[in-house]
Order: structure tokens, then sequence, then C-alpha cells
């Protein structure tokens, strides 16, 4: 039986930061980044390099603004995986969390808005956000994701925002990945499923750009991998997406 034909995907230049929620407002570097936010950065880099892509990432520690810059002058995509790691194995949650992703925006996002507003940014976000302040998991730093995906989606730059599950780093064979848009999303995603699908929604932004979901596994023994970007395509753009930007005469 033939196989169906692959899809040709150009080569992307990736970039991924993982900006400290706690270390937002710092005034030592532009920003703090660090491994923590989303579990896959090697699988993603792993994955992205199997496929022929670019992948990059600063060394964990603090960024300028020429490093950032230099980091994003060739970039194509960008994994933006805010981070709870405070640094020496402590795990930091911001004071005040709307704050902290307000700040992580502007110092990135409106960067990138003002002189890369071409740049695919993949924001790696979390189910509670959706769930609020009544969930009894509800923590500080959902509030920072709640008002970094709002500043995502009011710049220049085509988004996607993937809500990770519970995160695991076991991964099965008979994961088949979901992507929901249920603002009440729970499960669980392995890692190596959430790397998967944002390197999908780099692969495919013709249908996951504008799109937020929520991303779980169900176990489908014996199935064969899912279509990823078929389930982009099936999602309602967000809200924000559905307008053309136009300017206004002053």
């Amino acid at each position: 039986m033939d196989q169906p034909a692959r899809k040709l995907v150009s080569v992307v230049n990736i970039v991924e930061l993982g900006p400290v929620y706690a270390e937002a407002t710092t005034t030592e570097f532009h920003l703090v980044s660090r491994a923590g936010g989303w579990g896959a950065r090697e699988i993603a880099e792993r994955l992205a390099h199997e496929r022929g892509h670019r992948y990059t990432r600063p060394a964990d520690g603090g960024v300028t603004e020429a490093e950032l810059d230099r980091l994003l002058a060739e970039a194509n995509a960008l994994i933006l995986s805010p981070s709870l790691n405070g640094g020496g194995g402590v795990m930091a949650q911001p004071e005040d969390g709307p704050t902290a992703g307000r700040t992580i925006g502007h110092r990135v996002l409106d960067r990138l808005s003002a002189d890369r507003p071409d740049v695919h940014v993949v924001l790696l976000s979390h189910f509670l956000t959706g769930h609020g302040v009544n969930h009894r998991n509800h923590r500080v730093h959902a509030l920072a994701l709640r008002a970094l995906e709002a500043h995502l989606r009011a710049g220049r730059n085509p988004w996607t925002i993937l809500r990770a599950t519970w995160l695991s780093a076991i991964h099965d064979p008979s994961y088949q990945i979901r992507l929901t848009q249920d603002q009440y999303a729970d499960g669980l995603v392995s890692t190596e499923s959430l790397a998967r699908a944002a390197l999908a929604a780099i692969e495919s932004p013709e249908v996951s750009t504008g799109r937020t979901a929520a991303v779980y596994n169900l176990s489908i023994p014996g199935a064969e991998r899912g279509d990823i970007a078929g389930q982009f395509a099936t999602l309602v753009p967000d809200f924000e997406a559905q307008f053309v930007r136009e300017l206004v005469a002053g």
C-alpha cells in the first residue's frame, strides 16, 4: 500500500526563549532565560534537527538586548516558554503575575512587533490559564500567562498559543496528540507530544496562526500518528485574529 506523500517543509530558523517569571523585571539584564517552562527543549531541538530546521536558544542566565537582537535577527519562529526556574533548583512564582506577564511582553514581544513582525510566535501556555482563579491548582503564574497571551494577541506577529495540560516526561507510542479549544480542558500530555505540537504549528502557519488550543494525549494502541496540522485547521481563529488591521488616518 502506498504511503501518503510527506508534506515538504521549508527550513525554519527556530529560536527558543524561557523568560523567568520571577525575574521578569530585572534591571541587570534585558531578561533572564532558563529551562523549566515546558520540559521539552531537548526533545524539540532533536525533532527540529531531524526535520532539517535550525534550533537556537541562549545559555541559561541573563540575556542582554544585544544578545536578544542577535538571536532574533535570522529567526523565522520563536518558541516562547516562560519558566518557573528560579535557579539553583528552586521553582519561583512571580510576586505579581500580571506585571510579570506584561513585562515579558514588553521586553520580548514589543521588540519583535516593531522590528520583526514576520516572526511566528508559539507561546507555550498552561491549561490553568483557561480555568481561571477558581481551579484548586491555580497559581500566580497562570495570571502572568493570561496577561502574556493577551499581549501576544494584541501585537503584530502571527501567533499560536498552546496550553499544555499536566506534563509528563513519559511518552508512550500509543499516545495520540489532541487539540481542543475547550476553555476548561484537562488531561495529561507528554513533553514529546507538546514538542511535536509546537513544531507542527511552526511548520503549518497557514492553519495554526491565530489559534489557541489546549494539548492533551489519548492512548490509542496501534493507531498511526495523527495529523496535527489537520487538527489546527479545524480550530476557530481567536477573536483578535479575525480582524484585518487597517491604518487610521491621523
